[in-house]
């Protein structure tokens, strides 16, 4: 019998079994390990001790998701989940349970608030039971069996079922089964958007950076920011990599302000913008007199100050829809109206200079495909929808944004936007575009960053007419500047590798911390976290009242 066990021999098994149980609440592998000693000691048996172990953790399980029911009974917290981006949160979760329930199993730390989490959101309580059961029974079961037989008698049983999940998991996240049950969805065919390179065939498919849940997808870079923040002394210190923007333009900045920072002749290289309060004393009449003296016309785009990843993004046809539109925004916050800049192409230019440098250089260029698809001439647009691969992964989405045209039948070869923007939150395709950041498009970078006070870090989003013109860095026009919280975009292209996805994005955070030390040491000071924690609660308040983009 192990030592640190001795009062063992004095203790009823069943005392020995309701205590194994209720430490399963404080740590499931420590309850594991202690039931897995009284076995081999010969004080329990296996399936009284597993039955127990089973117990507690189903039980302390429902607990957390119980908390999370009992939560909502709080008119505070209440208040606060009731918005579209709260929706869309319980959405997801509902669409990713199976992965979520059981990575909280793997990784320490995010069980309880997930479990909580399921609770307050009203994600069925069904499928929460049966995922929790079955993921504790293969952890605890594997676990006794690792702890109480010799490896080699185990060693088979537990990599036969470890693959058998594996396989399972990699199969359905992937959305190989429905792809196979989809006749001719395996493969989107190649196209050529107006402006764009070749998509080729196959390049629809959803990659594997894309399909991994976003909480797990960042530990790694969590971790190394702490790492980087503790080299450098501070955890905000990116909040200084741009000095100018608001917190370097990590979140919450205001995008009007980003855009009114590039001065001079390099203007001519930025779309036409406008702040709009909304304020609640327009009209129609005094929205076309703004629209008229700002040298706009409509159609054009009116979009939040405050932003993240095109939400509340709108195209308006005229000043009676934008003052429809408008109305559905929070009262009192700033909007803008921006030309709308026809052309089909899009890229994300991300753009780095350290400070004292005469030139910088393009860390990152992405290009931009809207979400599409192609007329077949047979098929109705709700059918071309659910059968591609790309867009059926965002077909929720976009029933609901075409919800009146899901009858029509595309003509055969017909491009069919399924969306202004072509964010990867509505299933837009980026693909890397390095390749084509020549030296005159990096010279014209430089000299629209030269107009920008202290812009040193983050990603110009623009419109481009063709491919020949944007390597010429002709024919362009900025619709948003994005500071430091902007994500060298390249790394989602669905051919791109793990390894290569992380090692990007590694050097794009120690390139950040890098800037804002050299920026500190010129006497500007990073915010505090309380203050940062202002920028973004102010950011997501706003976010989760947004309307959708159309």
């Amino acid at each position: 019998m192990p030592t640190f066990l001795p009062f063992l021999a004095e203790t009823s098994p069943a005392a020995l079994l309701l205590g194994i149980a209720l430490l399963t609440l404080l740590h499931e592998d420590v309850a594991i390990a202690a039931g897995a000693g009284l076995i081999t000691s010969g004080t329990v048996d296996l399936s009284v001790a597993a039955l127990a172990l089973l117990g507690g953790i189903v039980a302390g399980d429902v607990m957390f998701y119980a908390l999370g029911t009992l939560s909502r009974r709080s008119g505070w917290l209440q208040r606060r989940m009731e918005g579209p981006a709260l929706q869309r949160c319980r959405a997801a979760l509902e669409r990713n349970l199976l992965t979520a329930l059981l990575a909280c199993r793997l990784v320490p730390g995010i069980l309880m608030p997930t479990y909580v989490a399921c609770g307050a959101m009203r994600v069925s309580f069904a499928r929460f039971a049966l995922i929790t059961v079955g993921s504790a029974t293969l952890h605890a079961g594997g676990l006794l069996l690792l702890l109480t037989s010799s490896l080699e008698a185990s060693a088979v049983e537990i990599q036969a079922a470890g693959l058998l999940l594996v396989g399972a998991l990699v199969l359905a996240r992937s959305g190989a089964l429905a792809r196979l049950r989809r006749p001719g969805g395996a493969e989107t065919p190649a196209v050529r958007l107006p402006g764009m390179p070749l998509v080729p065939a196959g390049s629809g498919a959803v990659g594997l950076a894309e399909r991994i849940w976003p909480p797990l997808f960042y530990i790694p870079l969590a971790v190394q920011w702490i790492a980087l923040g503790i080299k450098h002394r501070s955890l905000t210190l990116p909040t200084v990599a741009n000095p100018t923007i608001e917190a370097g333009g990590l979140l919450g900045e205001s995008k009007i302000a980003c855009l009114d920072m590039v001065r001079g002749p390099a203007r001519r290289w930025v779309a036409t913008s406008v702040p709009l309060a909304n304020d609640g004393r327009w009209t129609s009449e005094s929205l076309r007199e703004l629209v008229a003296g700002a040298g706009l016309a409509f159609p054009l785009v009116l979009k939040p100050d405050i932003g993240w990843r095109g939400l509340g993004v709108r195209l308006v046809a005229d000043a009676d829809a934008l003052l429809t539109d408008l109305a559905t925004f929070p009262a009192g916050c700033t909007m803008i109206l921006q030309a709308y800049v026809p052309y089909a192409g899009e890229v994300g230019v991300f753009y780095v200079r350290r400070p004292g440098e005469a030139h910088g250089f393009i860390f990152s260029m992405t290009f931009r495909y809207f979400p599409h698809v192609v007329g077949d001439g047979r098929s109705t647009l709700a059918e071309l929808i659910e059968r591609d691969p790309r867009a059926g992964w965002k077909a929720e989405l976009h029933r609901a944004t075409l919800r009146d045209r899901l009858h029509e039948v595309p003509e055969a070869g017909a491009i069919v936007r399924l969306h202004l923007v072509g964010s990867s939150r509505v299933g837009g395709l980026y693909k890397d575009a390095r390749a084509y950041a020549t030296a005159a498009l990096t010279r014209r970078f430089d000299e629209i960053a030269d107009a920008m006070p202290n812009f040193h870090f983050g990603r110009f989003d623009v419109r481009f007419a063709s491919v020949e013109r944007l390597m010429e860095g002709e024919d362009i026009q900025i619709i948003e500047v994005n500071g430091a919280g902007a994500e060298a975009i390249h790394v989602w292209d669905p051919d791109f590798r793990m390894a290569d996805v992380y090692a990007d994005l590694f050097r794009q955070q120690a390139l950040m911390f890098e800037i804002g030390a050299l920026n500190r040491a010129r006497g500007f000071r990073p915010l505090s976290l309380r203050e940062l924690a202002g920028f973004q609660q102010r950011q997501q308040r706003l976010l989760s009242v947004y309307p959708a983009s159309n």
